[in-house]
C-alpha cells in the first residue's frame, strides 16, 4: 500500500468517532481544486514521503483502546489493489473503518460493503452528472457514480455524501440538479471550496462563496435530503 501521509488523531473526519486518517497516494480524478495535490500530480507523488505499512500498523498496535476508528482517504482509495487486504489488517486489530470515496469503482464498493469491511462511506458528489467531465478533467462513466450512490444507499451502513460548493463548477443549478438526483438520501454536507492549496493554481484566483450563497443551496437541498449540513 501507498501511504502518503497519517493524521494519528482527529476528532472530525469520523463523526462521532475519534479517529487516525490515513491518506493513500494516488487518483484517478483531476480536479482542480483538490487541496491533497501530493497525493495527485505525479510530480509531486515523486517527492511525497512515504509511510510504510509496517510503521502504520505499528501505530495501531499502539492506539488499540485509545482511538475508534481509521479514515481511509486520498487519493482515490478504491484504485489501489490491495486496498481489501489492507483494511482486513485493521479491522483485524478491532478498529472502526471509514472509506473516503469518489465513487468510481461501484465493484470495489459493493465488494467492501458485501464483506462488512466499512463501517461508514463518505462519497464525493463533485457536481450534476453532467457537468462531472468539466470538475474532474477526465473521462467517467457517469453510470458509475450513479451506482455508487445506490449501492451506499441501500448498504445499510452509515453514509453521507458531500460536495465542494467550487464557484464555475458547482452553480445554482447544478445545487438543484443533486438534490434531485440524490432524493431520499440521508445525508449531504456543503463543504466551502478552499484557494489557498489547489492542484491547479488557476483555482487561487476563485473567491469562495459567501456564507449566505451557501445557505441559499442548503435550503435548495433541504427539499430534498434528510440532512444538510454546512462546513463552512
Amino acid at each position: 500500500m501507498k501511504i502518503g501521509g497519517l493524521q494519528k488523531l482527529t476528532l472530525v473526519d469520523y463523526p462521532g468517532k475519534i479517529a487516525a486518517t490515513v491518506f493513500l497516494i494516488g487518483c484517478n480524478f483531476k480536479c482542480g481544486f483538490c487541496h491533497n495535490s501530493e497525493l495527485v500530480n505525479p510530480e509531486e507523488i515523486k517527492n511525497q514521503p512515504q509511510i510504510s505499512e509496517k510503521e502504520f500498523f505499528d501505530f495501531l498496535d499502539e492506539k488499540e483502546g485509545l482511538i475508534e476508528g481509521i479514515c481511509i482517504t486520498g487519493g482515490e482509495p478504491t484504485i489501489q489493489l490491495d486496498l481489501k487486504e489492507f483494511i482486513k489488517k485493521i479491522k483485524e486489530k478491532s478498529f472502526l473503518v471509514k472509506l473516503d470515496t469518489n465513487g468510481s469503482n461501484p465493484e470495489v464498493l459493493i465488494r467492501l460493503v458485501n464483506e462488512n469491511l466499512v463501517d461508514f462511506i463518505a462519497m464525493d458528489i463533485k457536481t450534476g452528472l453532467d457537468n462531472y467531465k468539466k470538475t474532474i478533467n477526465t473521462e467517467i462513466n457517469p453510470e458509475n457514480i450513479k451506482k455508487s450512490v445506490e449501492i451506499i444507499k441501500n448498504s445499510g451502513i452509515d453514509y453521507e455524501f458531500r460536495t465542494t460548493v467550487v464557484p464555475g463548477l458547482v452553480e445554482k443549478e447544478d445545487i438543484e440538479k443533486i438534490g434531485r438526483w440524490l432524493k431520499g438520501v440521508k445525508k449531504i454536507a456543503l463543504q466551502q471550496f478552499q484557494n489557498k492549496k489547489v492542484l491547479d493554481k488557476g483555482f487561487e484566483n476563485i473567491q469562495p462563496y459567501s456564507e449566505e450563497n451557501l445557505k441559499d443551496f442548503q435550503k435548495i437541498l433541504e427539499k430534498y435530503i434528510g440532512e444538510v449540513e454546512l462546513r463552512i
